[in-house]
């Protein structure tokens, strides 16, 4: 009897893994060759909505310092087709540009932030193609185009909205970030008229939310009509919205503790993340014109 029902066990958790690996497949969609201006070009995958008929609102989703990819360099991070479906459900289409991978580079996330070969600025440049190359789609409603952000994704994001910047993303109805890095917001004093949401961990090593609060309450206070909505999850780390326990990132040298930085889910600021992100874009592109 224990002999079958490790039998058992075992083909439960074959079925299980499988049924991920069919979903984080499936969440692949189209692979697009994104011409840039330097004359290469910005591979993303585009996944519109299941179903979904006329012009339709679309994220644009910007992948963290780890890549979009798994180690294999093929299969989708779970994050994203995690996203995917939740954003598909509500009738919405998402592009995942991938800027390390179109450039034949993985990972930089054990890379210190001044050693990084791809730049926040190069990711921005990229923001602005993928998002005037979404908005020229038929099947996209230009007014209703949002970003959506993670970690070094996260920044992306706030980079791409700065106005004081001539390369700033347009057409966007609304972005959202998940615990960006704002030390570079915060000291270049950036500004924005597009709604943000942020969302941080209080106890994130790796982006402390510091930062991220003073630069909203700078921006607060040189534009006080701001849609701005930040919410700080105490006691969350990096990497709070996804499933995985809580671990020490020992390769990692960008945190405020030489020993490494933590990462990893909290349950109840993954629940009500989904929340708030699902009710801010809904918000937004329901506000666009």
């Amino acid at each position: 009897m224990r002999a079958l029902r490790g039998s058992g066990l075992r083909l439960a958790r074959a079925a299980l893994l499988g049924s991920a690996l069919l979903v984080a497949n499936a969440a692949r969609g189209e692979l697009m060759q994104i011409p840039l201006p330097d004359g290469s070009t910005l591979q993303a995958h585009w996944l519109p909505a299941p179903g979904a008929t006329g012009p339709r609102p679309t994220v644009v989703a910007l992948h963290g310092c780890g890549g979009l990819y798994r180690r294999d360099g093929r299969t989708l991070d779970t994050r994203y087709p995690d996203y995917v479906q939740r954003l598909h459900a509500e009738g919405w289409h998402v592009l995942l540009p991938d800027s390390f991978g179109s450039r034949g580079e993985g990972s930089q996330c054990t890379k210190k932030a001044a050693e990084r070969n791809i730049k926040v600025s190069t990711r921005r440049s990229d923001v602005a193609v993928a998002v005037a190359w979404t908005a020229a789609r038929p099947e996209v409603d230009a007014r209703r185009i949002a970003l959506l952000g993670w970690s070094n994704g996260g920044s992306t994001t706030l980079a791409a909205l700065d106005d004081t910047h001539p390369g700033a993303a347009t057409p966007l109805a609304g972005a959202a970030a998940f615990y960006p890095g704002c030390e570079v917001a915060l000291k270049q004093r950036w500004t924005t008229r597009v709604p943000l949401l942020m969302l941080l961990g209080g106890d994130d090593d790796w982006t402390p939310p510091g930062p991220c609060t003073e630069w909203a309450a700078a921006l607060r206070k040189a534009r006080p009509d701001a849609d701005l909505r930040v919410v700080v999850y105490p006691g969350a780390v990096h990497g709070f919205d996804g499933t995985a326990p809580v671990r020490l990132r020992s390769d990692v040298p960008n945190g405020v503790d030489p020993r490494g930085v933590h990462v990893g889910g909290q349950p109840q600021a993954r629940a009500d993340s989904s929340l708030e992100l699902a009710h801010f874009l809904k918000r937004i592109f329901a506000a666009a014109p």
